[in-house]
């Protein structure tokens, strides 16, 4: 009986000083993704090994998606391969909502850092082929689009003067 009383106790010693086990919390990476829609154009982008990757003529759309968990340095350039007027529409999301871009005119360039959340961008034109403008002063854009994405899966295009959201995405 002893003998019983000892092993009992030996075994809730043993038993008491087992570890707990800690859960190291997991952090699941957060997805960037560049979208672009144009009909014949050069597409030239970073990836997340931070390599310059480039897209000829590409015709529709076209997305390419990121998941990371550190800092990068997005960069999207869209040039028109064609001679004639084409509207280009370019953005930078996080986890599906935009987070920078714009709808503009054969080119448009943004840059986006994941860690600030600061970006840039720059829109073209249109210039005639005779040489003339067909609005604005300069190759960059002073007004953009709101680009807040909608609930049929596009995104709104009102025009906001110096850049933001419009009056129903803010």
């Amino acid at each position: 009986m002893y003998k019983l009383l000892i092993t009992i106790g030996i075994t809730t010693i043993i038993a008491g000083c087992k570890k707990k086990e800690v859960e190291v919390p997991t952090i699941s990476p957060t997805t960037f993704s560049y979208e672009v829609s144009c009909n014949y154009c050069d597409i030239t982008f970073t990836d997340k090994d931070k390599q310059t990757k480039k897209i000829n003529n590409n015709n529709g759309q076209w997305v390419y998606k990121i998941q990371t968990n550190f800092s990068l340095d997005l960069k999207l350039v869209v040039k028109t391969t064609t001679m004639s007027y084409q509207s280009i529409e370019a953005y930078i999301l996080k986890e599906e909502e935009v987070m920078y871009g714009n709808l503009g005119f054969n080119n448009a360039e943004l840059s986006y850092n994941t860690s600030s959340g600061i970006g840039k961008s720059s829109f073209g034109i249109f210039t005639s082929s005779s040489g003339g403008n067909t609005g604005g002063t300069n190759g960059s854009s002073t007004s953009t689009t709101c680009g807040a994405r909608n609930k049929t899966g596009g995104y709104c295009k009102r025009v906001v003067i110096g850049g933001g959201r419009c009056w129903q995405h803010r």
